[in-house]
């Protein structure tokens, strides 16, 4: 035999030798005994997209693979949409929940536990927090060491107890490289949980931030899948790839429950959502072994107990315990304050903790990403717990600054008049007398935005004044606002921008939300923003030619109708 083809028979016998590998692989047994902790574990998946957004299958098809791999909880989150929010509940024992990702200049952001709102978010990072805050939702940073700029988090100093994302299927693949995903997609027919683990690259920058973070605050820490089920190959043609079933395979959130779920859709959703928030939760990576009897406590001499998201004092004898059924050879590593404190190949036991945030990785070896990342067991006392809660709670917001000019006082000499496209309707009657704060004067935007159209893509409901303005020195505009429900509006003020095609003027804007009650508001001149091709980089207050009150299909749904009324426009 030449030399060539023993080359090319060795090479083949390798091949097949390796794919035997792949095919035979199979996540690891475990060894231990089950903790007894008290604690009741329900595994899901979290951050999923369907047809509603850019995933490949309905939600439906998407609740059904959930419940062939056998979650226990299930969260789709559209792009910025709720619009599944219908199918919440249980199904084929799969407790499904809808959230949403929400897109801001900061990066992705996921609001989950809140119902479907009538308006639509701004894009503003803050805008966002409000919102999923106001609307009784938990807030979680996704992806936040993306490879990708405009997905990769940066609001690191927003203000709030918003969690993040410690795991992202959409990032570790993107991290991963092109040579390491065409190994994946070669191996995927062979083995799909083995493909998808090989891709999979260490989290060790998000870890880093997330320790930054948990060194002022309590920060909840979850995995999301991001799952689409759907790789696009251009703008219209797209491969479906890698199945749901496989991605909700790799890794999943374990949530720990004080008892079991009661049946109740609702009540049980908020059981879940609670855990989630308060990070009384940890990550698995279910696809390399199971993960579900994980357990990492705190327990006192007198069996008082915690688990990951509590916060408890110091105390004589005071031990910190890592327990429960593990791979052979798995490395058990208790960080305090992000750095390793003790470790052990299986169980770990530490006692009298001094203060400090305590987490825990398990990893196997010969693999990258840890095979469980918990969330944190905060051991302070009572002074340094409040001072942490502070610094996580939302701070107060200070009151509008006094208007130092007055634009306009809408008492029957208003310069703001209605204008809206053909599809939609508002009443040309724009001024009610007191109707405002106190009986004052109040414009009022009565709507029907109406829906786009192929011929018609573009709706919108407008209060315009089209008068020069000189604003020069005035730090922003000031009003009251209200609405006969929550809305967001965009506020405009447009200055003269020569190379703009927007009748010579630049669009800059900023989103308010309504209330049923009046709100006195401050729109900072510094907060606008423009998304003009032909900028020139600058609001020029000397040179307005128009302020606006703007609903169009960016602010509220399309089809929706309402009041909103504006009193006491100035600026400060």
């Amino acid at each position: 035999m030449g030399r060539g083809r023993f080359f090319l028979a060795a090479l083949a016998i390798l091949s097949v030798a390796g794919a035997i590998r792949v095919v035979l692989w199979r996540p690891y047994g475990l060894t231990g005994t089950l903790s007894e902790d008290g604690f009741i574990r329900l595994a899901g998946v979290v951050h999923v997209h369907t047809k509603l957004s850019d995933g490949g299958g309905s939600p439906e098809e998407v609740i059904a693979a959930a419940h062939r791999v056998g979650l226990g909880f299930l969260i789709l989150t559209d792009h910025n949409s709720l619009d599944a929010k219908a199918l919440e509940g249980y199904h084929e024992n799969v407790l499904t929940l809808v959230g949403t990702e929400i897109s801001t200049t900061a990066g992705h952001l996921l609001g989950l536990g809140m119902p479907d709102p009538v308006f639509r978010f701004s894009g503003d990072p803050v805008d966002a927090l409000h919102d999923v805050r106001d609307l009784g939702g938990a807030a979680f940073a996704a992806h936040p060491s993306s490879p990708r700029e405009d997905f990769r988090w940066t609001g690191w100093g927003l203000p709030g107890p918003w969690g993040i994302e410690l795991l992202n299927g959409d990032s570790q693949w993107r991290e991963a490289g092109w040579g390491a995903l065409l190994k994946t997609a070669a191996l995927y027919r062979l083995n799909p949980r083995y493909a998808l683990l090989g891709s999979l690259t260490s989290p060790s920058s998000t870890l880093e931030a997330w320790d930054r973070l948990l060194a002022r605050r309590d920060v909840a820490g979850i995995a999301g899948a991001d799952a689409h089920s759907r790789v696009p190959l251009g703008r219209r043609r797209s491969v479906r790839f890698p199945s749901y079933e496989s991605l909700f395979d790799v890794a999943r959130t374990h949530v720990l429950l004080g008892e079991p779920l009661s049946g109740d859709a609702a009540k049980d959703g908020r059981v879940v959502l609670s855990a989630l928030s308060r990070g009384r939760a940890y990550v698995g990576l279910d696809a390399l072994a199971p993960a579900e009897g994980f357990s990492f406590t705190a327990v006192a001499i007198d069996g008082r107990r915690w688990t990951m998201g509590d916060t408890v004092a110091p105390e004589p004898q005071l031990q910190l315990r890592v327990a429960g059924p593990m791979p052979p050879r798995a490395r058990t590593v208790l960080l305090r304050d992000g750095q390793p404190l003790a470790s052990a190949q299986g169980a770990l036991v530490a006692t009298e903790p001094t203060p400090g945030v305590y987490r825990v990785e398990v990893r196997v070896p010969g693999w990258e990403i840890p095979w469980v990342l918990s969330n944190p067991i905060y051991v302070f006392p009572p002074e340094e717990s409040v001072a942490r809660a502070e610094r996580g709670a939302w701070p107060p917001e200070a009151p509008p600054p006094v208007a130092t000019t007055t634009l306009d006082r809408f008492d029957g000499r208003s310069g703001f008049g209605a204008e809206f496209d053909s599809s939609s309707w508002m009443n040309a009657r724009v001024e009610t007398a007191r109707a405002g704060p106190e009986g004052r004067g109040a414009a009022r935007m009565e709507f029907r935005l109406g829906v786009p159209r192929p011929d018609h893509p573009y709706v919108s409901c407008a209060l315009v004044e089209r008068r020069r303005r000189d604003l020069s020195g005035r730090k922003g505009l000031v009003f009251w606002l209200k609405g006969d429900r929550p809305y967001r509006v965009w506020v405009q003020v447009r200055d003269e921008n020569p190379a703009s095609t927007d009748e010579g003027t630049e669009w800059w804007f900023a989103s308010v939300r309504t209330s049923e009650e009046w709100r006195r508001m401050a729109v900072p001149f510094a907060h606008l923003r423009t998304v003009n091709p032909n900028t020139d980089g600058r609001l020029d207050l000397d040179k307005v030619r128009r302020i606006v009150f703007v609903l169009d299909q960016g602010a509220v749904k399309p089809g929706t109708a309402g009041t909103i009324w504006i009193s006491d426009l100035g600026a400060y």
